[in-house]
């Protein structure tokens, strides 16, 4: 339960940081768009992490067998 709102809380943070950069260049906001796009960055990157830990983890799973 707790991976699941994890990763919802991660996807948010993905896509603010992209919405966020995007206003950022429209507005001529140079630190506003660096900011926001290290939040998209790092939360993609945790994402990717996740994401092969969730497969080792139903790989082992005898019950999806």
């Amino acid at each position: 339960m707790g991976a699941v709102i994890a990763k919802a809380l991660l996807w948010c943070a993905l896509l603010a940081g992209v919405v966020g950069a995007a206003v950022a260049v429209n507005a001529l906001h140079v630190n506003g768009a660096v900011a926001s796009l290290i939040v998209a960055f790092v939360a993609g990157l945790v994402l990717l992490r996740l994401r092969p830990a969730a497969q080792d983890a139903q790989d082992s799973d005898p019950a999806t067998s």
